[in-house]
């Protein structure tokens, strides 16, 4: 059950390509991490540029003002993914918001958390908890 949070500046992506992404990056999940899709969740942010800082200064007063700038965090549990699936999903990903937004060769940032599957869940149940009910 990967659960994926994206953000992004405010006003910078229509909802034509919120929609790209989200069906992208599934897609992603699904064939490069080999996840189940019905159990992908992606969550969108969007911060104002007052929000997001680079090197101490919001984008709005940055040589980064009129760059595309996103953030992908993906969770998992730890264990069920390798570093080649992570580096592969990294490139991939950062392909894709190429290709969804334009470039923006140096405010991509990405974050694969492997969390410990008794301290995350859903349904009120951790991913040990499922992990026995499904055995």
């Amino acid at each position: 059950m990967p659960f994926v949070n994206l953000k992004l500046v405010k006003d910078q992506v229509s909802s034509e390509q919120k929609k790209k992404l989200i069906e992208g990056i599934t897609d992603l999940i699904v064939n490069i991490m080999g996840r189940d899709r019905d159990l992908t969740v992606i969550t969108i942010d969007e911060l104002g540029r007052d929000n997001w800082a680079i090197g101490g200064k919001t984008l709005e007063h940055t040589s980064h003002e009129n760059k595309i700038v996103s953030f992908v965090n993906i969770k998992v549990s730890k264990g069920t993914t390798n570093s080649d699936e992570m580096a592969r999903m990294m490139k991939a990903t950062k392909n894709l918001l190429v290709g969804v937004l334009g470039n923006s060769d140096e405010t991509n940032y990405f974050i694969i958390d492997e969390l410990n599957s008794d301290g995350w869940g859903f349904d009120g149940h951790s991913m040990t908890e499922r992990g026995k009910m499904e055995q």
